[in-house]
């Protein structure tokens, strides 16, 4: 593995390529965690995820946290993290089979607040695949008892190098004060 970042963020890049099209490793913390371009300068996950794999049954597993810095309610994590936090890690699982994907559809059911600064868990798994189409679910616990907080279902759409740059090509067609065409 080659280590990207500066000084000691524990990011590693591994040689090689994903999404079939030669793209480059996506960055990982010394944890596995895959970072978006956000995260990348931080070395960490804003949303707290420490560690993430993938089991031998192709179920992938995430130990996480709710930054405090995302507290909604007194103690409470604000639904906006939930949200995000299960968007990312749903994400992922394709990432860790390789394949780079976009969410085309997420459904979020939130079952019990999320305490801020608590050992999480969260399970993703595909429910199927049709296509370019991964339909996938996951749900979030508490670490110690395992009560479910949260699960999420969706969509996500494999894409390849070029989705980003289409996509540039496309927002500077689109003029400052133009209304979503």
């Amino acid at each position: 593995m080659s280590t990207t970042g500066s000084g000691g963020t524990g990011v590693t890049a591994p040689n090689g390529h994903w999404a079939g099209k030669g793209m480059p490793e996506p960055p990982r913390t010394a944890g596995g965690v895959t970072l978006c371009g956000g995260c990348r300068a931080l070395g960490a996950c804003r949303l707290g995820v420490e560690r993430e794999r993938l089991d031998e049954s192709g179920v992938a597993w995430f130990e996480l946290s709710c930054p405090r810095s995302h507290e909604g309610g007194p103690d409470v994590a604000h639904g906006g993290w939930t949200a995000a936090v299960l968007d990312d890690c749903l994400g992922h699982l394709p990432l860790l089979h390789g394949v780079m994907s976009v969410t085309a559809e997420l459904t979020v059911s939130f079952k019990k607040p999320v305490p801020v600064e608590r050992p999480l868990e969260l399970r993703v798994w595909a429910d199927r695949r049709e296509g370019s189409r991964w339909y996938i679910a996951g749900e979030l616990t508490l670490a110690a008892g395992g009560a479910v907080l949260a699960r999420a279902s969706g969509i996500w759409v494999t894409r390849d190098q070029s989705h980003y740059a289409r996509h540039a090509k496309w927002l500077a067609g689109q003029g400052e004060g133009t209304e979503g065409q």
